[in-house]
């Protein structure tokens, strides 16, 4: 079985840093016997998930087609603005945070990136690309008050210059993600890599 991996733009320490500072004042209005049962993302986890992909065999293989492939894509101006919940925030199961794409070239960049997955033989997730910044996981249930709390949350638009591609490794306590490679936007080089265990 190969790694299970995605793609995504991780946002600098000083929008990481609020971010991690709100999910830690959410967490802690949280109620102990609350029936949703959130599962809030882990410190420095908070990213925007632009091509997930189950299991990839070859990792570098992987980097090395999305390096070709994003070598002439500039960098992208994104922010943070509003809240969300998938399905939706009556019956929801994720609590999200919106994505200022002033540009619009976010879905382009998701179908770029998944492209090159597939090229690369991985199989990357379908379906629709709905930019978001995941705060919570949870048993389905009305998320309305969390919605509705965090609907005026924004960070500044920033310029994302490359994009992440991460290992997860699930476990009872959570996922937690692994950097193999950095890949920049409008460059040729990989800041790193790494093969994942």
């Amino acid at each position: 079985m190969g790694s299970r991996m995605y793609v995504a733009l991780v946002p600098p320490a000083e929008v990481l840093e609020s971010v991690d500072d709100l999910v830690e004042r959410m967490r802690e209005r949280q109620r102990p016997q609350d029936p949703r049962r959130f599962r809030w993302i882990q410190p420095g986890d908070a990213h925007i998930t632009l091509a997930f992909m189950a299991s990839v065999a070859d990792p570098e293989g992987l980097a090395d087609s999305l390096t070709a492939d994003l070598e002439r894509v500039p960098p992208v101006e994104i922010g943070l603005s509003g809240s969300g919940a998938f399905p939706d925030p009556v019956s929801g199961r994720m609590l999200w945070l919106g994505i200022a794409d002033p540009t619009g070239r976010l879905p382009g960049l998701a179908r770029t990136i998944r492209s090159s997955a597939h090229s690369a033989g991985a199989q990357p997730e379908v379906g629709a690309f709905s930019a978001h910044l995941t705060l919570a996981r949870c048993h389905r249930g009305d998320l309305t008050a969390e919605v509705d709390s965090l609907s005026g949350f924004s960070r500044p638009p920033w310029r994302a210059r490359e994009v992440t591609l991460l290992e997860s490794h699930l476990s009872r306590q959570g996922a937690r993600h692994e950097m193999v490679a950095g890949i920049r936007l409008n460059g040729l080089d990989r800041t790193q890599f790494r093969s994942p265990r």
